[in-house]
């Protein structure tokens, strides 16, 4: 009987991962009961874009409001036949050759990680310590799966996927000008810093719809808080919001 059920599993995610493909002008063979692999799920092979983006990248500024640590979450699909029983160990590390801008206190992962039981897809997980992260520096990471005795190579472009991320607000977002009431203050980063901080925005091209009347709001708190906290650019003059 636990032959016929494994048999059943196998053939069931053969048609679903066979269906999947199929629907993709681009072709990739998923599926092979002969070994078992991962590979990293990334492009619209593997369904929406938005769900599986070929690299990852942010501005730590646009993560909404204080945020110290990011964990990214990267979805990483099974090549073989499912489980049910045991949790199975992959390995990752970074390739350090395309890597650059990377040192200790900037991000932390488990070089071991689980591919839990019952699961043909589960997810990598990358912590970004946006409190060390350096105003001025370029990151970016290449993670790679590392075969080992539970699982081999994979598809070879599905390997490894990038991680590009800074935390610079030295030219001044789009939102910036495309809001009259921020147009005329003058810009510098850490005026900008301080206004997503408190308005949360995600978006560098957000936009003030004018009906709320939260914009007023969000630099009311910023002025109060220059006020209230005295802060002085690289010339030693004091920074107020206006």
């Amino acid at each position: 009987m636990g032959k016929i059920n494994k048999w059943i599993t196998a053939f069931v995610f053969a048609v679903i991962i066979t269906f999947t493909v199929s629907c993709s002008e681009q072709k990739l063979e998923l599926y092979d009961t002969s070994r078992s692999a991962l590979n990293i799920a990334k492009g619209s092979v593997f369904g929406r874009v938005a769900d599986y983006p070929e690299e990852y990248a942010f501005n730590a500024y646009f993560l909404g409001g204080r945020v110290t640590d990011y964990v990214l979450n990267i979805p990483v699909r099974l090549q073989g036949v499912v489980d049910t029983i045991h949790d199975r160990r992959y390995q990752i590390a970074i390739v350090d050759s395309v890597s650059h801008g990377l040192v200790p206190a900037v991000y932390t992962f488990n070089r071991e990680q689980i591919f839990r039981r019952g699961m043909w897809q589960d997810s990598l997980h990358v912590t970004i310590h946006v409190a060390a992260m350096s105003d001025t520096t370029n990151y970016k990471m290449r993670i790679a799966l590392v075969p080992n005795a539970d699982f081999g190579v994979g598809q070879a472009q599905y390997q490894y996927v990038d991680i590009s991320f800074t935390k610079n607000l030295s030219t001044a977002p789009p939102l910036w000008n495309n809001n009259s009431k921020l147009r005329r203050i003058t810009y510098s980063a850490r005026k900008c810093a301080v206004f997503l901080e408190v308005s949360g925005i995600t978006s560098p091209d957000w936009t003030d719809d004018g009906t709320t009347g939260i914009l007023d709001y969000w630099i009311s708190i910023c002025k109060q808080y220059f006020e209230q906290h005295a802060e002085y650019d690289a010339n030693g003059n004091r920074i107020y919001f206006e």
